[in-house]
């Protein structure tokens, strides 16, 4: 089992460098005020977005479909196996993740995955 990758918003820049192609990706953003207590998400939204260079959208994540309050402040996510097969390893993609509150919009994570050739399948 992979552990979650935990992400600060200081720094959000996050690179995703070591992925192997069909394993599942997992990752935790914590956000916290200025005196660093956990912010109230509850009833916010998040989005993420994979696309290639290029702008082609290819896997898209939301609330109930890969995202996920776990706590106070804490967002999880996570990627199938099934969904990580579908990045080639010859691209390097880029991603962001937004964070919505009322009228509010900020993007609390972004920057790139390079997957890796998956040698064993099962």
């Amino acid at each position: 089992m992979n552990d979650a990758q935990t992400i600060s918003l200081s720094p959000a820049i996050v690179h995703f460098t070591d992925l192997v192609q069909g394993d599942t990706l997992a990752f935790q953003i914590v956000i916290t005020d200025a005196d660093g207590d956990p912010v109230d998400i509850s009833a916010d939204d998040f989005d993420m977005e994979i696309r290639r260079l290029d702008g082609s959208l290819v896997i898209a994540l939301g609330i109930g479909n890969g995202l996920s309050i776990t706590g106070p402040g804490a967002l999880y996510g996570e990627m199938a196996a099934a969904d990580t097969a579908l990045l080639d390893p010859d691209f390097t993609y880029q991603y962001d993740v937004q964070w919505t509150t009322g009228s509010y919009v900020r993007t609390i994570s972004w920057g790139t995955i390079k997957s890796l050739k998956q040698i064993t399948t099962a």
